[in-house]
């Protein structure tokens, strides 16, 4: 699949990403950059994409999918049944119930590295008692 990115901050254009589950289990993600082909494997497709996310983060490349907004993180059952897939929008105060998928394009939300979006999910866990 191609994702949108920002490249240096400007849009328009795109990284492939392939995925993969081994029958034990692992989701891999491999992604094409300039050439380059960078392959993470983690638990689920949610915790793989943050790995891919990290090593474009480090080029200045942001993946502009549901998988990379602020306020989406999945929750434990939507990692165990649909393997990171699907990860809900989440308010503060508020239980998540809006589902995503993690690679939809979402170009018009707020995307943001990789360490706030985890800071972000701690304080929205803390504030629904979590």
């Amino acid at each position: 699949m191609n994702l949108p990115v920002l490249r240096s901050g400007h849009p328009g254009t795109f990284v492939h990403i392939e995925g993969d589950r081994s029958p034990t289990g692992i989701c891999s993600l491999a992604v094409t950059e300039s050439g380059r082909c960078y392959i993470c494997a983690a638990k689920d497709f949610f915790d793989a994409l943050k790995a891919i996310r990290l090593i474009l983060e480090a080029r200045d490349i942001q993946v502009l999918c549901n998988g990379s907004r602020e306020d989406v993180w999945p929750s434990p059952g939507s990692r165990r049944t649909d393997a990171g897939l699907v990860a809900y929008v989440c308010r503060p105060g508020k239980f998540a119930t809006e589902a995503v998928q993690i690679f939809e394009d979402a170009s018009e939300s707020s995307h943001v590295s990789v360490s706030r979006q985890e800071a972000y999910a701690r304080r929205w866990q803390a504030s629904v008692g979590r």
